[in-house]
């Protein structure tokens, strides 16, 4: 008989261990797998302007298409890395609109069961005057693309990393839903091309507490937050600035009340918005609604799990039975 302390031992490493120590593993792990490249300022493309536009645009073909917020996260850091190698000289033969089409399209091969059909995302972001995108032009743009990432595509967004600090600093369901909205927030600031993915989640998070008021935790698990993402604080607290100088430019948030006679008509432009306002719907929420954008069609997408029936599996004869899967 094998003794008892020796049958303890025999359990897999992530039973033994807490949840927040499993998911520093994991962390770990993750950084190991992905290593983080860089963007240098000399090698950015666009404009600070330009590029939030077209974030933009990826974000909308994204809502449109009811797909994650991570999808959208890994299309635009590959849209951004596509952009680094024009900036560097790369010959890049394809309109930037469609060089956002296409990065969506391989991030929802990674991401989500099923893929926008080309035809319906060729339609997407189509320039006025400008003739229907072909499929063939969708994809050639596709193996452009492809061939400038160096088919290199593993990549860990600042999401996958969020979840796991959720877990080592045990963060409350408001806390949750603002960091995840300051990392979506996030791939529109052309700034926060400076910091890792993990650095983004933490600096998110400890905006999070500031706005919540956590100073327990924000003094507990600031300094362990540095030390996973391998930076000083002072990084840390410089992430958290420009998230906090973007929130603030696109809620125009304020702290002076602006008072109005209770006579008077209600101006737009006299109104502020303050974090509390803002996130007070969220956390009358269980689940947080997906931003606004068009029904799913079930049409506009291929799924390889649930193939239209004019669509035979590879290797089958249109006329042989589908197999159960």
């Amino acid at each position: 008989t094998v003794p008892k302390t020796v049958r303890c031992c025999r359990k897999p490493l992530y039973q033994m261990l807490s949840q927040a120590d499993a998911a520093r593993v994991a962390v770990v792990r993750l950084k190991a797998a992905h290593t983080w490249r860089a963007v240098p300022r000399t090698a950015r493309l666009l404009s600070p302007k330009d590029r939030e536009d077209r974030v933009e645009k990826i974000c909308e073909v994204t809502e449109d298409f009811c797909l994650q917020p991570q999808t959208a996260g890994l299309a635009v850091s590959m849209f951004d890395r596509v952009c680094a190698k024009a900036a560097l000289g790369a010959e890049i033969n394809v309109p930037l609109d469609v060089v956002g089409l296409v990065c969506v399209l391989v991030a929802t091969k990674f991401q989500e069961v099923r893929v926008p059909a080309i035809e319906e995302l060729a339609k997407m972001d189509l320039p006025k005057g400008r003739a229907p995108r072909s499929r063939i032009l969708m994809k050639e743009a596709e193996m452009t693309v492809l061939c400038l990432l160096d088919w290199d595509l593993h990549e860990a967004a600042p999401h996958q990393y969020l979840e796991h600090l959720f877990q080592i600093t045990g963060a409350s369901k408001s806390c949750v839903k603002r960091a995840e909205f300051f990392v979506d927030m996030s791939f529109y600031e052309a700034r926060m091309l400076d910091f890792s993915p993990i650095a983004i989640a933490a600096g998110s998070l400890m905006l999070a507490w500031q706005q919540l008021g956590d100073i327990e935790s924000e003094n507990k698990h600031t300094a362990q937050l540095a030390c996973l993402c391998e930076v000083d604080l002072k990084t840390l607290f410089l992430c958290r600035h420009i998230l906090v100088d973007h929130f603030e430019s696109v809620f125009k948030t304020c702290e002076v009340t602006v008072r109005v006679p209770a006579s008077a008509p209600m101006d737009d432009s006299l109104r502020s918005e303050s974090p509390d306002s803002i996130f007070a719907p969220l956390d009358a929420m269980s689940v947080v609604p997906r931003p606004p954008g068009s029904k799913v069609d079930p049409d506009k997408f291929f799924s390889p799990l649930r193939c239209p029936p004019s669509l035979p599996l590879a290797g089958q004869s249109p006329a042989g039975p589908r197999p159960e899967i």
